[in-house]
């Protein structure tokens, strides 16, 4: 999923150096995008959305994992699994 960018855009350089004023504005609060032949290649986010985003990341996580123990599945030994993998005790 790519969007269009919105707001602050920025085209990365060939040496790939991010510009100083991207980085002051994501700080500052803002979304910044950052480009190559203008296509949105990545967006720099001041810490504070990047630590929401990784609790919604974490939230869902957990609702598929609550999801899946609560199946009515076989319960299949980890032993049993690394055996199949050819990994020895799964360290």
């Amino acid at each position: 999923m790519t969007a269009e960018p919105t707001g602050h855009t920025y085209e990365l350089p060939p040496d790939d150096t991010v510009p100083a004023d991207a980085v002051h504005e994501a700080a500052a609060g803002d979304v910044v995008y950052l480009t190559r032949n203008g296509v949105s290649i990545v967006a720099v986010v001041p810490a504070d959305a990047a630590e929401y985003l990784e609790a919604l990341e974490d939230a869902a996580d957990t609702i598929a994992a609550r999801r899946v123990l609560a199946e009515d599945a076989p319960s299949i030994p980890a032993e049993e699994v690394w055996a199949e993998l050819g990994v020895n005790d799964g360290s």
